[in-house]
Order: C-alpha cells, then sequence, then structure tokens
C-alpha cells in the first residue's frame, strides 16, 4: 500500500532518509536537507513549492517492503522533481521494485496536482536509469558537474568586464532568443517551453533555493551570453548560457572570469559547481582553465502526465421517419362454385 506520509511517520521517514538517493543535485549540493524536514516544509511554505511524501509499506510472504518517495512542485509551473527515492538501490533493502511501485504511484497524483511534467536527476549509472525508463522516464540530456575547491577562489584573480552588466526586465526576449538559439530542439521541448506558453524557458526562471545574481554579456546592443549566481549554505552555483558551437571560446572566458569574480568580491568561499550538458562539451575544457574538475555525472530525465479532461459534447437523438396509418378493412374468403353447389344440395 502507498499513501501520503503522516505525523506518526516520524521514524520511518528518518530512517528511510538516511538510506536515500537524492535526486535533486543543485538542491543538494547548495542546501542539503533531510527528508524528515523536507516533508515538515510542505506545512510552511509560502510559495506553492508543495514537497509531497508517499510511503510504501506492502507485506508479502511474511516480508515488509517500505519505501519512501518525495517530490516538489515548482513554483507558478505545472512540473515537479523528484526529490529523493529510498531505500537506495545500492543498500542490503534496495530494490527497482520499490522505486518502480513509487513512481508509478506518483505519476497517478501527479493530474491532481494539476502537474504535466515529472523530472529527476539520477546518477548517470546503468540501474538507477534503467528503473526510471521502465516507468515511462526518458533521459533528455546527460550533464557531468563540475567542481572547483573554496582554496581556489581565494587564489583566483578578480577580473571584471565592461560588457557585462546586470541583467534586467528588458532582457527578457533577447534571452528568450539566446535559449532557443543555443538549446537543442528536444531539450527545449522536454522542459516545456512549447507545451506551455506560460512556462518561461529555465534562463528566466529560478525555482530553487538560494540567492541568486544573473547578469547579461551584450556587444553591440545583442545579448550573446548570460552568467547566473545562485548561492547556498554549501556551495555555489554558477550557470552559464552562451553558444558552445562556436569556435571562439573567448565569450566562455569572460563569463566564467566574471561569475567567479562576482563570488570572490561577495566573499563567499565555497565550492562551486558548474553543470555542463552533453551538447555543451567545449566548456569542460574552458573550466579546466581555471581548476574546475568533473565531480559527478547525472542523467537527467522527463515524464509528461496524461491529463484528463472534461468537455461537453452535443447529444445526437436519432430520428426516425413518419410512417402512414394503416386503415384495417374486413376481408371475406372467396368461396370456391363447387363448394357452393355442395352446400345448396345438403340444405335440400
Amino acid at each position: 500500500m502507498i499513501r501520503p506520509a503522516q505525523i506518526g511517520d516520524i521514524f520511518t521517514i528518518q530512517r528511510l532518509g538516511r538510506q536515500a538517493t537524492k535526486l535533486a543535485t543543485i538542491e543538494t549540493l547548495l542546501n542539503p536537507q533531510s527528508a524528515f524536514r523536507a516533508a515538515l516544509s510542505a506545512a510552511i511554505l509560502w510559495n506553492d513549492a508543495k514537497v509531497s511524501t508517499y510511503l510504501l509499506q506492502r507485506r508479502e510472504h511474511g516480508l515488509a517492503s517500505t519505501g519512501l518517495l518525495q517530490m516538489q512542485k515548482r513554483p507558478s509551473r505545472p512540473e515537479a522533481d523528484i526529490l529523493l527515492l529510498a531505500p537506495a538501490l545500492d543498500t542490503t533493502w534496495g530494490h527497482p521494485a520499490i522505486w518502480q511501485k513509487l513512481l508509478a504511484h506518483a505519476h497517478i497524483e501527479a493530474p491532481q496536482q494539476g502537474l504535466t511534467r515529472l523530472y529527476a536527476d539520477v546518477p548517470d549509472q546503468p540501474l538507477p536509469v534503467n528503473t526510471f525508463i521502465q516507468t515511462g522516464f526518458r533521459v533528455y540530456t546527460r550533464q557531468t558537474i563540475w567542481r572547483l575547491s573554496a582554496l581556489a577562489i581565494e587564489s583566483f584573480a578578480a577580473q571584471l568586464s565592461p560588457s557585462i552588466r546586470v541583467q534586467n526586465k528588458q532582457d527578457e526576449w533577447a534571452l528568450q532568443r539566446l535559449y532557443a538559439r543555443i538549446t537543442p530542439g528536444a531539450v527545449q521541448q522536454a522542459e516545456g517551453v512549447h507545451a506551455d506558453q506560460a512556462v518561461k524557458p529555465p534562463l528566466l526562471e529560478w525555482w530553487r533555493g538560494g540567492i541568486r545574481k544573473s547578469f547579461v554579456l551584450e556587444r553591440g546592443n545583442e545579448v550573446h551570453g548570460c552568467v547566473q549566481v545562485a548561492f547556498g549554505a554549501r556551495g555555489v552555483w554558477l550557470q552559464l548560457w552562451a553558444d558552445t558551437r562556436s569556435p571562439d571560446t573567448s565569450h566562455l572566458h569572460e563569463l566564467v572570469r566574471f561569475g567567479l569574480t562576482v563570488i570572490r568580491e561577495d566573499g563567499v568561499r565555497l565550492p562551486v559547481y558548474v553543470g555542463v550538458c552533453e551538447y555543451e562539451s567545449v566548456l569542460g575544457s574552458v573550466l579546466t582553465d581555471y581548476g574546475f574538475a568533473p565531480f559527478t555525472d547525472r542523467a537527467k530525465l522527463v515524464k509528461h502526465v496524461l491529463q484528463w479532461v472534461r468537455s461537453t459534447a452535443p447529444l445526437l437523438t436519432p430520428v426516425l421517419d413518419s410512417v402512414r396509418e394503416v386503415v384495417p378493412t374486413p376481408y371475406v374468403w372467396p368461396e370456391e362454385p363447387r363448394q357452393r353447389q355442395i352446400l345448396t344440395q345438403a340444405k335440400h
């Protein structure tokens, strides 16, 4: 049986949370929190970023199967992220069947929460990725997380650029065009940009926690790139948006240097993380020049949720052709001449 977690499940949530696989990479690196704390946050969040917690407790053949799933709705978007699954597949009690049952239940619950897409950021390993694929998820891109140590920030020589300025509201249209130009169509479709007109691309919306600053690289009155800096309690996320297909990587170096300078001038001495998707491979060589090193490989998956739609339809009533009334008339059987003769003789 799978059901929403209740206050009496505190010890079960705490126990499973210690052996869970966390699937929200940025949140885990910047602002990690326990499964129990995430469950409690559902009652105190001021926006609609609701955290849903589901427990699997099933007993068959004398063996108990227990599992935990948490997912969080993205604020003002019909989307949710799978935060964690427990037990982890590499633990004693972990099994793909537990994950599959919980993921199937999350898909059933999604329409009731107005969700059209579910996302997961999974370790790029065969077992967890195939477990998600078997429940209807699909990989839309792969990503390598690069890490720069806090000590390297201290030794970094600050360098600002006159071509980079703070992002403002007037940049929205130019940033939308930048996103459409540098992002593959399959990724745009997975991120819901074409499905929902009200949904803005990730470049324009930051639904994760932490303080964020955004800057644009402008040359000749045209936006050529964007760098976003998100600060957390345990780390800093550097998000870069630029054309990585160009052989000239000077704009990438400019954005990286500017982002690191912002972090240094703010006095933050925490590890810095950058995500490099498989279609941005040239960015990895640029990060190497500044001391970054590969940290972990991830697979980004999505599952589209079918929505039940109520609609009215005209009721068609069959019309029968009218039939004229039939008037009955008396009918007398005709008598044969021989029969009439016999009857006349019999009377005499």
